[in-house]
Protein backbone atom coordinates (compact mmCIF):
# COMPACT_ATOMS: atom_id res chain seq x y z
CA UNK A 1 0.00 0.00 0.00
CA UNK A 2 1.30 3.18 -0.53
CA UNK A 3 1.69 5.73 1.90
CA UNK A 4 -0.11 8.81 2.43
CA UNK A 5 1.74 11.99 1.17
CA UNK A 6 2.88 13.54 -1.92
CA UNK A 7 2.48 11.91 -4.99
CA UNK A 8 2.70 13.45 -8.76
CA UNK A 9 -0.27 14.30 -8.66
CA UNK A 10 -0.62 16.08 -5.66
CA UNK A 11 2.82 17.52 -6.26
CA UNK A 12 1.57 19.28 -9.83
CA UNK A 13 -1.56 20.09 -7.93
CA UNK A 14 0.41 21.81 -5.51
CA UNK A 15 2.91 23.39 -8.07
CA UNK A 16 -0.12 24.47 -10.19
CA UNK A 17 -1.52 26.11 -6.94
CA UNK A 18 1.81 28.15 -6.11
CA UNK A 19 1.93 29.60 -9.82
CA UNK A 20 -1.57 30.93 -9.41
CA UNK A 21 -1.11 32.59 -5.84
CA UNK A 22 2.40 34.27 -7.25
CA UNK A 23 -0.05 35.09 -10.33
CA UNK A 24 -2.12 37.08 -8.18
CA UNK A 25 0.54 38.46 -6.34
CA UNK A 26 0.72 42.40 -6.94
CA UNK A 27 3.38 43.82 -9.50
CA UNK A 28 6.64 44.35 -8.43
CA UNK A 29 7.61 46.34 -11.32
CA UNK A 30 10.36 44.21 -11.92
CA UNK A 31 11.19 46.22 -15.26
CA UNK A 32 11.96 49.24 -13.39
CA UNK A 33 15.48 50.15 -12.48
CA UNK A 34 16.46 49.84 -8.75
CA UNK A 35 16.74 52.96 -6.73
CA UNK A 36 20.52 54.49 -7.11
CA UNK A 37 21.74 55.38 -4.07
CA UNK A 38 22.94 58.98 -4.75
CA UNK A 39 24.00 61.92 -2.30
CA UNK A 40 23.46 65.45 -3.12
CA UNK A 41 25.30 67.78 -1.25
CA UNK A 42 23.90 70.86 -3.36
CA UNK A 43 19.83 71.66 -3.04
CA UNK A 44 19.96 72.33 -6.80
CA UNK A 45 21.20 68.23 -7.29
CA UNK A 46 18.77 67.67 -4.26
CA UNK A 47 16.16 68.86 -6.44
CA UNK A 48 16.87 67.12 -9.94
CA UNK A 49 17.33 63.90 -7.73
CA UNK A 50 13.77 64.71 -7.18
CA UNK A 51 12.34 65.73 -10.04
CA UNK A 52 13.62 62.60 -11.98
CA UNK A 53 11.57 60.21 -9.07
CA UNK A 54 14.71 59.49 -7.03
CA UNK A 55 14.88 60.11 -3.34
CA UNK A 56 18.70 61.32 -2.27
CA UNK A 57 20.11 58.61 0.23
CA UNK A 58 21.26 62.01 1.96
CA UNK A 59 21.42 66.22 1.65
CA UNK A 60 23.21 68.99 3.80
CA UNK A 61 20.82 70.48 5.64
CA UNK A 62 17.33 69.20 4.71
CA UNK A 63 15.48 72.22 7.10
CA UNK A 64 17.30 74.33 4.60
CA UNK A 65 16.15 72.67 1.07
CA UNK A 66 12.46 72.61 2.76
CA UNK A 67 12.74 76.37 3.26
CA UNK A 68 14.49 77.83 0.24
CA UNK A 69 13.73 75.05 -2.41
CA UNK A 70 10.76 73.40 -0.92
CA UNK A 71 9.24 71.81 -4.08
CA UNK A 72 9.87 69.09 -5.10
CA UNK A 73 9.39 67.75 -1.44
CA UNK A 74 11.80 66.25 0.39
CA UNK A 75 10.60 62.96 1.98
CA UNK A 76 11.28 62.12 5.71
CA UNK A 77 14.33 60.25 7.10
CA UNK A 78 16.37 61.64 4.09
CA UNK A 79 19.84 61.55 6.26
CA UNK A 80 20.87 65.05 6.61
CA UNK A 81 24.84 65.80 6.00
CA UNK A 82 25.27 68.83 7.56
CA UNK A 83 26.59 72.19 6.22
CA UNK A 84 26.73 72.99 2.63
CA UNK A 85 29.70 74.64 2.85
CA UNK A 86 31.11 71.59 5.12
CA UNK A 87 29.35 68.11 4.62
CA UNK A 88 29.75 65.36 6.97
CA UNK A 89 32.46 63.17 5.19
CA UNK A 90 32.57 60.38 7.76
CA UNK A 91 28.53 59.92 7.41
CA UNK A 92 28.54 60.29 3.31
CA UNK A 93 30.89 57.67 3.45
CA UNK A 94 29.08 55.34 6.15
CA UNK A 95 26.07 55.42 3.49
CA UNK A 96 27.72 53.98 0.38
CA UNK A 97 26.52 55.97 -2.07
CA UNK A 98 26.93 54.92 -5.68
CA UNK A 99 27.22 58.85 -7.12
CA UNK A 100 27.43 62.14 -5.03
CA UNK A 101 26.18 65.05 -6.98
CA UNK A 102 27.39 68.44 -6.25
CA UNK A 103 27.68 72.10 -7.47
CA UNK A 104 31.09 72.91 -9.52
CA UNK A 105 32.18 74.81 -6.58
CA UNK A 106 31.88 72.16 -4.30
CA UNK A 107 33.93 69.83 -6.47
CA UNK A 108 36.56 72.48 -6.86
CA UNK A 109 36.88 72.79 -3.28
CA UNK A 110 36.41 68.81 -2.08
CA UNK A 111 36.48 66.92 -4.74
CA UNK A 112 39.48 64.65 -3.94
CA UNK A 113 38.07 64.19 -0.91
CA UNK A 114 34.34 63.03 -2.47
CA UNK A 115 35.90 60.84 -5.33
CA UNK A 116 37.53 58.64 -2.54
CA UNK A 117 33.73 57.97 -1.26
CA UNK A 118 32.15 57.69 -4.36
CA UNK A 119 31.93 58.83 -7.96
CA UNK A 120 31.06 62.88 -7.52
CA UNK A 121 29.48 64.53 -10.70
CA UNK A 122 28.98 68.26 -10.61
CA UNK A 123 25.41 69.60 -11.21
CA UNK A 124 25.97 73.08 -13.46
CA UNK A 125 23.06 74.97 -14.43
CA UNK A 126 24.99 78.48 -14.92
CA UNK A 127 27.85 77.96 -17.44
CA UNK A 128 29.39 79.64 -20.08
CA UNK A 129 27.63 77.54 -22.84
CA UNK A 130 24.33 78.53 -22.99
CA UNK A 131 21.01 80.04 -21.12
CA UNK A 132 19.99 78.28 -18.11
CA UNK A 133 16.73 77.08 -19.10
CA UNK A 134 18.95 74.59 -21.99
CA UNK A 135 21.53 74.31 -19.56
CA UNK A 136 19.21 73.10 -16.99
CA UNK A 137 17.27 70.22 -19.43
CA UNK A 138 21.11 69.59 -20.59
CA UNK A 139 22.08 68.38 -17.38
CA UNK A 140 18.94 66.80 -15.96
CA UNK A 141 18.98 64.72 -19.18
CA UNK A 142 22.88 63.79 -18.33
CA UNK A 143 22.54 63.15 -14.78
CA UNK A 144 19.57 61.08 -15.22
CA UNK A 145 21.56 58.86 -18.70
CA UNK A 146 24.25 58.51 -15.65
CA UNK A 147 21.59 56.60 -13.53
CA UNK A 148 19.85 54.92 -16.24
CA UNK A 149 16.64 57.33 -15.95
CA UNK A 150 16.52 59.04 -19.65
CA UNK A 151 12.65 58.29 -19.74
CA UNK A 152 12.29 59.58 -16.55
CA UNK A 153 14.26 63.30 -17.99
CA UNK A 154 11.90 63.37 -20.64
CA UNK A 155 9.01 62.75 -18.47
CA UNK A 156 9.78 65.99 -16.22
CA UNK A 157 10.91 67.80 -19.12
CA UNK A 158 7.40 67.73 -20.46
CA UNK A 159 5.23 67.88 -17.17
CA UNK A 160 7.76 71.59 -17.12
CA UNK A 161 6.56 72.04 -20.67
CA UNK A 162 3.05 71.72 -19.80
CA UNK A 163 3.06 73.54 -15.99
CA UNK A 164 4.64 76.79 -18.65
CA UNK A 165 2.20 76.60 -21.14
CA UNK A 166 -0.60 76.43 -18.59
CA UNK A 167 0.48 79.50 -16.75
CA UNK A 168 1.19 81.40 -20.33
CA UNK A 169 -2.72 80.41 -20.57
CA UNK A 170 -3.25 81.57 -17.42
CA UNK A 171 -2.00 84.72 -17.14
CA UNK A 172 -4.18 87.81 -17.72
CA UNK A 173 -3.56 89.04 -21.15
CA UNK A 174 -4.13 92.88 -20.72
CA UNK A 175 -1.41 92.80 -17.60
CA UNK A 176 1.84 93.00 -19.65
CA UNK A 177 3.77 95.80 -17.65
CA UNK A 178 7.49 94.95 -17.06
CA UNK A 179 8.84 93.41 -13.66
CA UNK A 180 11.36 94.07 -11.49
CA UNK A 181 12.46 90.25 -10.10
CA UNK A 182 14.47 91.31 -6.79
CA UNK A 183 15.46 90.08 -3.23
CA UNK A 184 16.48 92.01 -0.49
CA UNK A 185 20.07 91.68 0.84
CA UNK A 186 20.06 94.21 3.38
CA UNK A 187 18.74 97.96 4.24
CA UNK A 188 20.85 99.15 1.22
CA UNK A 189 21.22 96.58 -1.53
CA UNK A 190 18.99 93.66 -3.40
CA UNK A 191 19.71 90.95 -5.72
CA UNK A 192 18.09 92.10 -9.14
CA UNK A 193 17.57 88.83 -11.58
CA UNK A 194 18.66 89.89 -15.34
CA UNK A 195 17.92 88.58 -18.95
CA UNK A 196 20.03 86.03 -18.45
CA UNK A 197 18.93 84.49 -15.16
CA UNK A 198 16.48 81.01 -14.77
CA UNK A 199 13.63 83.38 -14.41
CA UNK A 200 13.75 84.64 -17.42
CA UNK A 201 12.85 82.00 -19.49
CA UNK A 202 9.30 82.03 -17.56
CA UNK A 203 9.10 85.60 -18.29
CA UNK A 204 9.11 85.09 -22.16
CA UNK A 205 6.56 82.35 -22.05
CA UNK A 206 4.32 84.84 -19.66
CA UNK A 207 5.34 87.84 -22.27
CA UNK A 208 6.20 89.75 -20.01
CA UNK A 209 9.41 92.24 -20.60
CA UNK A 210 11.97 92.38 -17.56
CA UNK A 211 12.40 95.94 -16.24
CA UNK A 212 15.96 95.43 -15.71
CA UNK A 213 18.06 95.41 -18.84
CA UNK A 214 21.71 96.81 -17.24
CA UNK A 215 24.95 94.02 -16.76
CA UNK A 216 24.09 90.67 -14.98
CA UNK A 217 26.72 88.59 -13.57
CA UNK A 218 27.50 84.80 -14.55
CA UNK A 219 24.37 83.25 -12.28
CA UNK A 220 22.29 86.15 -13.96
CA UNK A 221 21.25 88.43 -11.34
CA UNK A 222 23.11 92.11 -9.90
CA UNK A 223 23.39 93.33 -6.89
CA UNK A 224 22.44 97.02 -6.99
CA UNK A 225 21.42 100.11 -4.03
CA UNK A 226 18.03 100.71 -3.84
CA UNK A 227 18.95 103.88 -5.49
CA UNK A 228 19.42 102.22 -9.13
CA UNK A 229 15.69 100.95 -8.62
CA UNK A 230 14.47 104.32 -7.86
CA UNK A 231 16.11 105.77 -11.44
CA UNK A 232 14.40 103.04 -13.20
CA UNK A 233 11.34 101.99 -15.24
CA UNK A 234 8.48 103.84 -13.28
CA UNK A 235 5.93 101.81 -14.74
CA UNK A 236 7.64 98.86 -13.68
CA UNK A 237 6.16 96.12 -11.05
CA UNK A 238 8.57 95.14 -8.49
CA UNK A 239 8.02 91.11 -7.33
CA UNK A 240 10.13 90.18 -4.29
CA UNK A 241 10.91 86.34 -5.18
CA UNK A 242 10.53 84.64 -1.90
CA UNK A 243 9.53 86.02 1.89
CA UNK A 244 10.68 89.26 3.46
CA UNK A 245 11.79 88.12 6.32
CA UNK A 246 15.21 89.16 8.00
CA UNK A 247 15.43 92.96 10.13
CA UNK A 248 17.51 94.09 7.06
CA UNK A 249 15.22 93.77 4.72
CA UNK A 250 12.24 94.68 6.22
CA UNK A 251 14.30 97.80 7.28
CA UNK A 252 14.32 98.75 3.41
CA UNK A 253 11.10 97.27 2.81
CA UNK A 254 10.00 99.75 5.65
CA UNK A 255 12.40 103.13 4.68
CA UNK A 256 11.37 106.23 2.99
CA UNK A 257 13.61 105.22 -0.39
CA UNK A 258 11.82 102.22 -0.81
CA UNK A 259 8.14 103.56 0.01
CA UNK A 260 8.66 106.05 -2.69
CA UNK A 261 9.27 103.64 -5.29
CA UNK A 262 6.47 104.45 -8.15
CA UNK A 263 5.49 100.75 -8.01
CA UNK A 264 5.61 100.75 -4.14
CA UNK A 265 3.53 103.75 -4.03
CA UNK A 266 1.15 102.79 -6.41
CA UNK A 267 0.64 99.03 -5.13
CA UNK A 268 2.38 97.04 -7.71
CA UNK A 269 4.65 95.57 -5.28
CA UNK A 270 4.33 92.20 -4.52
CA UNK A 271 5.90 89.21 -2.71
CA UNK A 272 6.09 85.73 -3.98
CA UNK A 273 7.32 82.35 -1.81
CA UNK A 274 10.70 81.17 -2.09
CA UNK A 275 11.72 79.42 -5.38
CA UNK A 276 15.52 78.30 -5.37
CA UNK A 277 17.37 80.70 -7.99
CA UNK A 278 20.00 77.91 -8.77
CA UNK A 279 17.72 75.07 -9.41
CA UNK A 280 16.54 73.46 -12.51
CA UNK A 281 13.07 72.60 -14.36
CA UNK A 282 11.44 72.06 -11.25
CA UNK A 283 12.58 75.63 -10.08
CA UNK A 284 11.26 76.78 -13.26
CA UNK A 285 7.99 75.08 -12.81
CA UNK A 286 7.69 76.44 -9.09
CA UNK A 287 8.28 80.16 -10.30
CA UNK A 288 6.13 79.87 -13.34
CA UNK A 289 2.81 78.69 -11.11
CA UNK A 290 3.67 81.48 -8.82
CA UNK A 291 3.89 84.47 -11.33
CA UNK A 292 1.12 83.33 -13.16
CA UNK A 293 -1.05 82.93 -9.65
CA UNK A 294 0.18 86.65 -9.01
CA UNK A 295 -0.34 87.87 -12.66
CA UNK A 296 -4.07 86.22 -12.30
CA UNK A 297 -5.22 86.89 -9.13
CA UNK A 298 -5.94 91.25 -10.36
CA UNK A 299 -6.87 90.11 -14.06
CA UNK A 300 -11.08 91.97 -14.93
CA UNK A 301 -13.23 89.62 -15.95
CA UNK A 302 -14.13 89.83 -19.15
Amino acid sequence: MRARGWGPRTGRLAGLLLFALLAALPARAADAPAQPRVAAIDWGAAELLLGLGIVPVAVTQPDGYNRAVIEPALPAGVVDLGLVVEPNLELLASLKPDLILANPLQVAAQGDSLRRIAPTEAVSIYSQSGHPDAQARAETMRIATRLGRAESARALEARTEAVLDRAAARACPGDRRPVYLVWIIDHRNLVVYGRTSLFQTVLDRLGVENAWSGPSNAYGFSVIGVEQLAAGRAGADIVHVGPIQSDAARALAASRLWRSLPAVREHRFAAIPAVWFYGGLPAIARFATLMADLRTKDCPHE
